[in-house]
């Protein structure tokens, strides 16, 4: 057998691997991005000393001189103009808000009692400082805040926010456009013919491509015809960075894409991986286009997708190491290896480190999808394997 293994198709792959053009994004914009700079704090945060809850604040050292301590001043959270405090003066305190000169320490209120004015701490042991958030205790001004190649998610929008930046220098997220070839689709919701099926990739690519933030072109459905797949082909080579092009990548007498993509002027980088399923999966480029043409049967779309196109896709959009997602888990059952190729097979993967072949393993089986979170890969040669038997896993 003369196909390239599962590693080499991996290595290939990540020699084509570019940054896409960075460009400024508005904060609310940024989401399933990759920061495209280092950002550095602008302010320290907190900006200034602060409450960490509603309380009293004053000096520690009345407390410890067991002096008579005088409410007589009310702080909110956004109070700009403070008093000073004197010896033997506390402020009333809310959370957020800044801590007033003269005082050092809060005590929460449930450890209080206010009679006349006069504030009662009960007896208990607190430190000088407590319940205070001092300025820049988060990040001091001129901190690295975000690194280079970091995926922007709700929190990192919300910390670099709480600096004040409303925009951010990201990598573009790649053009993806879907070419789905076959006479035999109708699309779900219309009537069906006996020898028709519903046509369910597109769909599928187009929301495993919004889990990556990729909002990919319509798809183009294409029936098995030379004279129509070339020219779909040409055209979406000229408009996207990467092409995903299902069925047609065969051998059979109306498969037809190879031929295009050759027409086309694409190199091919490799064509049929010694793997189960997916083993027709063609990988090319047309100067700065890609393609990846990839099986017709759906649960084979999604299983390469999943082990190939997303790394190399998280690539373009700035992860530093997007063939990472895996990790070493162990076999929850028996498993018989039945073929010299690496399996890619739907999996459960459990909080124990565990994980489950599921049934239902066939190319054109979708139903394990409904409960599987990885790809579990296993490589070498025909034999049964034991439970715990150590294996890859790529969670998705």
């Amino acid at each position: 057998m003369n196909f390239i293994t599962v590693q080499e198709a991996e290595t290939l792959i990540k020699k084509e691997i570019f940054r896409t053009q960075p460009v400024e994004k508005p904060l609310s914009e940024a989401l399933h991005f990759y920061s495209a700079a280092p950002v550095y704090a602008p302010i320290d945060v907190p900006p200034f000393d602060n409450s960490a809850m509603d309380g009293y604040a004053f000096a520690y050292q009345d407390y410890v001189d067991k002096k008579e301590i005088k409410v007589c001043y009310a702080i909110q959270a956004g109070d700009t103009k403070l008093p000073i405090l004197q010896s033997g003066e506390a402020a009333r305190i809310f959370t957020g808000a800044m801590i007033p000169e003269g005082a050092d320490t809060v005590v929460m209120q449930e450890n209080t009692k206010e009679e006349n004015r006069i504030l009662h701490i009960k007896e208990h042991t607190f430190n000088k400082g407590e319940n205070v958030r001092p300025r820049g205790s988060q990040s001091q001004k001129g901190d690295l805040i975000l690194a280079e190649n970091v995926l922007i998610n709700p929190g990192t929008i919300g910390m670099l926010a709480g600096f004040g930046i409303n925009k951010i220098r990201v990598f573009s997220l790649p053009k993806v456009e879907i070419i789905i070839t076959g006479n035999e689709f109708v699309e779900p919701g219309k009537p069906m013919k006996e020898g028709q099926i519903y046509e369910s990739n597109a769909i599928t690519l187009q929301a495993v491509l919004k889990e990556q933030g990729i909002e990919a072109q319509s798809p183009v459905k294409v029936r098995d015809n030379k004279d129509v797949t070339f020219p779909s082909i040409k055209k979406g080579l000229e408009t996207a960075d990467v092409l995903l092009i299902t069925g047609g990548i065969s051998v059979g007498e109306y498969d037809f894409v190879k031929e295009s993509l050759e027409k086309s002027g694409v190199e091919e980088l490799f064509y049929k991986i010694q793997q189960k399923p997916g083993k027709p999966l063609f990988f090319g480029k047309k100067e700065n286009h890609y393609v990846f043409a990839l099986p017709g049967n759906p649960a084979s779309v999604l299983i390469c997708f999943y082990r190939y196109v997303r790394p190399f896709l998280e690539g373009l959009k700035g992860n530093p190491n997007p063939f990472e997602n895996k990790m070493i888990a162990r076999l929850s059952g028996d498993y018989n290896k039945k073929n010299e190729l690496t399996n890619l097979q739907k999996g459960l993967l459990k909080n124990d480190g565990t994980v489950t072949v599921l049934p239902n393993q066939e190319s054109y089986k979708m139903n394990a999808f409904t409960e599987t979170n990885c790809v579990v890969e296993i490589s070498g040669e025909k034999r049964k394997m034991a439970e715990n038997e150590k294996v890859i896993v790529w969670k998705i």
